[in-house]
């Protein structure tokens, strides 16, 4: 069941909106200004809070801080009668989910429910869960080049032996939070807890707050002592991910922290001590971010301890064809249907692609084809347009040189003989019309009734060609 938080002085909308929510099942509480709601919050946990912008005794975007330090768990949705207020939504922009402008309808109100309750689902689902197949819930890198191999062998050594930190490299979509579980699940940490925190969703003024916690009354808000990522991972690992936009102001407190695993909660005075590895990732160069002063040297070497690189998939061919018949047969299963395969044009469409967005790309194609797929094996005609790459003069061998020649002896036919300047010259559409449907012709029986590659090779697109065949007959 899910809890809900309405914070709101319009007494009447809240009495209207809770009655909604909890005919929808969810627990609801109300609050009536900013100082009860952070009040409630900080004696309850919530999934998801509904905000006014305007309250009594505080602005909402000054409740919306706290909240986030109390219960970053929760989604948060804002409520104003002021929908034109750019600047207040622009402050707050990256810290909800979503917002409603008053008055709303139920009808606006349920995808919201929705999306939160997705979320919800996700936060409480282990962060890596047995997958279909695969014993005891065992992570792998999927692969079958010999990078992947290496790439999991050296995981798994890593792993082995405690390192408290690593830093996780490689372009964005190639897996690096897969990684970071390897390295927790086959490491002396594997039964304590796997934290994630996005370095890129943490605001520099509540980084140390997220991080190491605080006490009570440590800033407006703090109505009790609450702890931190860092404190939560105790005895697992602390995963950093976009280590790269991390505000360099809070590098060296994070820096403190790997040296003697350490830290002091905000408004505290008492050191605490904890035993986490910290695996941090990035798609940036953080060399070259060295280079620029907007990451820190020592930090970078600090993590530099166990480099992991993760190359692009492009660059692993032996990897595409297993990876996607792995993500075929867990969607497959996932969605209930008969998707087994790809046909064998689809598979050499695969592995002449280049994958600019790695294996998530990979993944999310795949499952887009699995649902509309109308059979039980995926072809070629089902991939997306990028898939077919505009054909150049060298890949055409069958416009040879004979048909250009009928197509200027067309065009000579037609010349005006007449001295001086020639006027503009027009083609009489019939005779190349008939000429460029015979060549549309003889390219399909060349290729054997195949419109797709039909239409690469002629350089136009499966739909227009569609539209000149009908033309045709």
């Amino acid at each position: 069941m899910s809890k809900s938080v309405i914070i709101d002085d319009n007494r009447e909308l809240a009495q209207i909106l809770s009655a909604e929510l909890t005919r929808q099942g969810h627990t609801v509480q109300c609050a009536h200004s900013g100082r009860d709601g952070l009040a409630l919050l900080e004696r309850d946990t919530a999934d998801l809070i509904f905000l006014d912008l305007h309250l009594p005794d505080m602005d909402g975007t000054e409740v919306l801080g706290p909240a986030r330090v109390l219960r970053p768990e929760a989604e948060v949705v804002i409520m104003t009668a002021y929908p034109h207020l750019s600047s207040a939504l622009a402050a707050i922009k990256g810290q909800v989910m979503d917002y409603l402008c008053k008055p709303f309808t139920f009808d606006e109100l349920t995808p919201i429910l929705q999306r939160a309750l997705a979320g919800r689902e996700r936060r409480q689902r282990p962060k890596h869960s047995q997958e279909p197949g695969s014993p005891q819930g065992k992570i792998e890198m999927i692969g079958a080049s010999e990078a992947s191999r290496a790439l999991n062998a050296m995981i798994r050594q890593l792993a082995a032996s405690g390192v408290r930190a690593a830093l996780i490299t490689g372009e964005s979509g190639t897996g690096k939070e897969l990684a970071a579980g390897l390295l927790h699940a086959e490491g002396p940490r594997r039964n304590g807890p796997f934290i994630e925190v996005n370095c890129s969703a943490i605001s520099e003024a509540l980084f140390e707050s997220e991080l190491f916690g605080h006490e009570r009354g440590a800033f407006t808000g703090a109505v009790g002592s609450r702890r931190g990522l860092a404190e939560m991972a105790d005895g697992g690992t602390l995963f950093l991910d976009e280590i790269g936009e991390m505000p360099l102001s809070c590098q060296a407190k994070l820096l403190r922290f790997l040296d003697d695993q350490t830290f002091l909660r905000v408004g505290g005075s008492r050191k605490i001590r904890v035993d986490t590895q910290i695996v941090a990732a990035t798609n940036r160069d953080l060399k070259g971010m060295v280079a620029l002063g907007t990451f820190r040297e020592d930090l970078y070497y600090r993590l530099l301890v166990a480099p992991i690189t993760l190359t692009p998939l492009r660059s692993r061919p032996d990897d595409i064809l297993p990876v996607a018949s792995h993500w075929l047969r867990r969607i497959s299963a996932r969605h209930g249907n008969r998707v087994g395969e790809f046909t064998p044009e689809a598979e050499q469409r695969l592995l002449s692609y280049a994958w600019p967005g790695n294996v998530r790309e990979m993944r999310n194609l795949i499952e887009r084809l699995v649902i509309l797929c109308p059979g039980d094996r995926i072809s070629e005609d089902q991939l997306p347009a990028e898939f077919f790459p505009a054909a150049t003069a060298s890949d055409s061998p069958v416009v040879d040189a004979s048909f250009i020649s009928r197509i200027e002896t067309a065009r000579d036919a037609t010349a005006p003989v007449d001295e001086g300047p020639a006027p503009a010259m027009t083609t009489p559409p019939t005779s190349l019309q008939a000429l460029g449907d015979a060549h549309i012709q003889r390219v399909l029986a060349k290729m054997k009734g195949n419109k797709t590659k039909a239409a690469e090779i002629l350089g136009i697109s499966r739909q227009t060609l569609r539209t000149r065949l009908t033309s045709i007959s």
